[in-house]
């Protein structure tokens, strides 16, 4: 080797070596305070209040419908997936819910009710003993479609004395028949949140009438004026519509705010009773909500649709699978007390819609049964897409982590169970907010009840660990730069000595 030139390259390979030792370690100099040499990574999921398992639970959720076992902590699902998934986070404060068979399921979503305002047409007055009755046939949620100044200061008074257990999302209405309310909604705010439980929702319009009664309560140019000032305010949009000539004007007043554009506020149209093809596709083109009655017209309808309406009419009545093999968003409700049987339940709901057969037994026309609805379509109108149509759906309607603890034990798989044995499927527990507001008391003669000391048992802990953080991570990350400055003064330290 030519000794000039391993001089110049010693000399210029020691000046390299200095000037990155002295860039690194100005940096590690700047660094060293925010440098961990020992990092905890905290589990998403922490020691749980409730572990639910031992049964079939239907999340609702398209990627997974079916799962093994849910996990709550406060008011939060806090984990979801297979037993020794959830089981590995418990520990001896953890409640484990043995369903013995039973089937988990979202909290019920009533989206369109009366239930508390109209009270008085049934036999429940106080508003306390609706909400416990509600909660015990399994709705975790419901939506009032006709809340006033008056019933709306009950809901704020019986919220604020935490008494409403239920959710409620508030619809305020803007005129009833041929009378006008005037802008009082406007003092509002759409989407407002009392509480957790409280919630102004939307407005409310009526077009028309009942279809054995057709009269149309407002014109084009009223109707477009109203939808537009409630559209401006930000509020979405509910109007009872149940008969073809009431549901086109609602549809041109949609189409004048929403043009071309999404129906970002997802206006809907409560019943749509009867209706044209030309109007079910109107309303997927528009991306129109549909709010239906699941209980309506079944087989104890027979003596009150053909014969008064006529077969042409009865044909494009209650037309539920042609709404949603068109890929429009159906909400289920019961309209509750305005519905025929005194259908009460979501499973009564259900049964009704799958089948088509009314409490008193008899046999559906053939128009009834050419709509009727599979179970999954029918838990999904009272479940995620029933939170959708309130923009909840992030926050409820499936179980998955991070959603409310609204949930629902059933003695029986409704996606499994005989259809004609749907009715029968009873609840067993229901949570809201991740607390027990209703356990069905022991009965004797139902072996597959499952009670309040059969149900829930506390472990001593064996079945989960009892960290709820990961142990200690060491990272060498930290000591990069040291390593770094260690080989570099080798090097120049062998270099000089050259």
């Amino acid at each position: 080797m030519n000794p000039k030139i391993d001089k110049i390259s010693i000399m210029f390979f020691t000046k390299t070596q200095l000037l990155l030792f002295i860039f690194i370690f100005q940096g590690f100099i700047i660094l060293l305070p925010s440098l961990s040499f020992e990092e905890k990574i905290p589990l998403q999921d922490p020691t749980p209040d409730y572990i639910f398992y031992n049964g079939t639970i239907i999340t609702m959720e398209e990627t997974q419908l079916i799962t093994e076992s849910v996990a709550v902590l406060g008011d939060i699902i806090s984990a979801v997936g297979n037993e020794s998934e959830t089981f590995r986070f418990a520990d001896s404060t953890t409640q484990f819910i043995n369903m013995q068979g039973a089937t988990l399921v979202p909290g019920f979503i009533d989206s369109h009710s009366h239930w508390i305002g109209d009270r008085g047409l049934t036999n429940m007055t106080e508003l306390t003993d609706v909400i416990d009755s509600l909660i015990s046939y399994g709705w975790t949620s419901i939506s009032e479609l006709f809340v006033n100044q008056d019933r709306l200061n009950e809901l704020q008074a019986v919220d604020e004395a935490n008494l409403l257990k239920i959710r409620v999302n508030c619809y305020l209405p803007l005129g009833y028949g041929f009378n006008r309310f005037g802008d009082w909604y406007q003092t509002y705010t759409p989407g407002y949140e009392y509480s957790p439980q409280l919630r102004i929702a939307g407005v409310k319009l009526f077009a028309d009438g009942w279809y054995l009664d057709p009269v149309n309560y407002i014109n084009q140019t009223e109707m477009n004026q109203l939808v537009q000032e409630a559209h401006s305010w930000g509020f979405q949009i509910a109007t009872h519509s149940v008969t073809p000539n009431a549901t086109d004007i609602v549809l041109n007043a949609y189409e004048s705010v929403i043009g071309n554009e999404p129906n970002n506020l997802r206006h809907r149209i409560e019943h749509l009773v009867l209706l044209r093809n030309d109007q079910i596709f109107r309303l997927a083109e528009l991306n129109i909500l549909g709010c239906i009655q699941l209980p309506w017209f079944n087989s104890d309808w027979n003596d009150r649709i053909e014969p008064l309406i006529g077969r042409k009419w009865a044909e494009i009545t209650g037309r539920w699978q042609d709404l949603l093999n068109t890929g429009i968003h159906l909400l289920g409700s019961t309209d509750y007390p305005y519905v025929l049987g005194d259908i009460r339940t979501p499973l009564g709901a259900i049964a009704t819609a799958v089948t088509r057969i009314g409490t008193l037994g008899d046999t559906p026309t053939d128009f009834m049964l050419n709509q009727t609805i599979t179970p999954e379509q029918a838990l999904r109108t009272l479940t995620i897409d029933g939170a959708y149509g309130t923009f909840q759906e992030n926050i409820k309607g499936s179980i998955k982590f991070g959603k409310l603890a609204d949930l629902v034990v059933l003695s029986d798989n409704p996606l499994t169970i005989p259809e004609t044995d749907l009715k029968n499927i009873e609840v067993l527990m229901t949570m809201i907010n991740g607390e027990f507001e209703y356990i069905k008391p022991d009965s004797p003669d139902t072996t597959s009840s499952l009670s309040s000391t059969s149900m829930i048992s506390t472990t001593s802990g064996t079945l989960g660990s009892t960290s709820t953080t990961i142990p200690p991570l060491t990272t060498s990350a930290p000591f990069l730069p040291f390593i770094i400055l260690g080989v570099l003064l080798i090097g120049i330290i062998r270099t000089r000595n050259k």
